[in-house]
């Protein structure tokens, strides 16, 4: 007979050993994950976590699952789940999901959204018997070539936040989590403009430089000029790369500016409250 899986706020331990328990969580995933503690305070205060709203179940004191949640005023997002593979295909999945979303009704949420990868068919089928629909298919690339190390005076650098603060302004721009204006401007890297009217983000991390999100204003929109700020980065940053977080639509422009998809694709899905 198992003990009782108890379930506690994340507030009560700190960004090292949250890493350590999510790494721990992942074991078995489909594609291996780990991180340490500083770049998930990094990563996750960028995506306005919420600790009194994340969850660890804990098992005879042992730390068993995790779900981190990301809340911006009515909307919250499933940004991690993950559970020990000693409790799984015993239903605590569902039952942990309904306790989020149970929780997030409480709170006032309107909406939740997350992402999953493609291939996961277990969590896919989880995150649909719980109501998820999929909104659209998440993509990353890598630059093809190497840096040349060129560096133009077409590049203007900018504080990230007059880049967020544009693309705010875009009443019709609906981005996921990991690439919305509200993420870009709180990491660590640097913006770039072209023209005065084509924007980039450049993120740095332990494992190189990521483009993040790339704008350009509408009124300046079909005249290559994306195309013209992806080639001008690859050539400025050696080992460029994307997260899975870029909109399938707009892959066109990436795998003709040298960059080559990756294999891993998500799907973000928007449950409704």
């Amino acid at each position: 007979m198992h003990s009782e899986v108890i379930s506690n706020a994340a507030a009560h331990w700190n960004s090292y050993q949250l890493a350590d328990i999510l790494s721990h969580c992942f074991e078995g995933y489909l594609v291996p994950f780990t991180i340490d503690g500083e770049t998930f305070a990094m990563r996750f205060a960028a995506e306005d976590m919420s600790l009194n709203d994340s969850r660890i179940w804990t098992q005879n004191g042992e730390p068993k699952a995790l779900a981190i949640i990301s809340r911006r005023g009515q909307t919250s997002r499933l940004a991690a789940f993950a559970i020990r593979p000693e409790l799984r295909g015993q239903g605590f999945g569902r039952q942990f999901m309904q306790q989020l979303i149970d929780e997030a009704r409480a709170r006032g949420d309107r909406s939740m959204w997350l992402e999953v990868i493609v291939g996961n068919d277990s969590g896919l089928a989880l995150y649909e018997r719980m109501g998820f629909v999929r909104q659209q298919t998440l993509v990353g690339f890598n630059a093809v070539s190497a840096a040349l190390f060129t560096q133009t005076g077409e590049l203007q650098e900018i504080d990230p936040l007059v880049m967020a603060n544009k693309m705010m302004t875009d009443a019709n721009l609906r981005l996921p989590w990991l690439s919305a204006p509200e993420t870009l401007y709180k990491l660590p890297g640097k913006a770039f403009v072209l023209n005065d009217v084509a924007y980039a983000m450049v993120a740095t991390a332990p494992q190189g430089f990521r483009v993040r999100m790339l704008y350009v204003d509408p009124a300046a929109r079909g005249q290559g000029l994306a195309k013209k700020l992806l080639t001008l980065l690859r050539e400025r940053f050696s080992g460029l790369y994307t997260a899975t977080a870029i909109p399938e639509p707009i892959a066109p422009v990436f795998l003709s500016s040298g960059y080559r998809q990756d294999p891993i694709t998500q799907y973000e899905m928007l449950l409704k409250l």
